[in-house]
């Protein structure tokens, strides 16, 4: 077999690249970030300063159609239950990348204008948490997306080799199209 003496030549290497990646997909990972605490996992934090009203970045996030306006091409966002977004709101996204994935979130807090608290039900987020937070930072808004995650067994090694990776890329798009949309002047 083709394969066969590469492996035997590379077989320590292999197994400790595969243990390198893999170390602590059997053990619980616990945030040490005081704001974190209660949650685990890992955070995923992205953030953006705009110059906006935090009422109107808001809106940009909880209505369906602005925000669908925001994710890059190939993300399709839709909501679940009908207006308006609220705790028990839920949330299907689909990615139709490399990876075709999709998952939903249910908001489990929401202060106005302020955050938005989500919960990953299914998918490759399962039981993990998306937070969006909005806080005043002189005439700005600092806008903050959050996850806090365990991907576990073959999820942990896709989120390392590459869903991590796309992952920042939507969400850094997300908040780009964001930051442009709000801080247009009015017409």
């Amino acid at each position: 077999m083709f394969l066969r003496p590469f492996i035997k030549r590379y077989s320590i290497f292999i197994f400790l690249l595969i243990m390198g990646i893999t170390q602590g997909c059997a053990s619980k990972y616990h945030v040490k970030a005081p704001d974190y605490a209660g949650y685990e996992g890992e955070i995923n934090q992205h953030t953006r300063l705009i110059r906006a009203e935090r009422d109107q970045i808001f809106e940009f996030i909880t209505q369906e159609k602005t925000f669908q306006t925001l994710c890059p091409d190939h993300t399709i966002f839709t909501h679940k239950t009908p207006p308006p977004y609220q705790v028990g709101t839920q949330v299907h996204t689909k990615i139709n990348h490399i990876f075709k994935l999709e998952w939903n979130t249910q908001v489990e807090e929401i202060i106005h204008s302020q955050k938005i608290r989500l919960r990953f039900l299914d998918g490759f987020f399962a039981g993990g948490t998306e937070l969006w937070e909005f806080e005043e930072e002189g005439d700005a808004v600092r806008v903050t997306h959050t996850i806090v995650v365990q991907p576990k067994s073959l999820r942990k090694i896709a989120w390392l080799l590459k869903a991590r990776r796309k992952h920042d890329e939507i969400v850094e798009s997300v908040l780009d199209n964001l930051k442009e949309e709000a801080e247009k002047p009015l017409q």
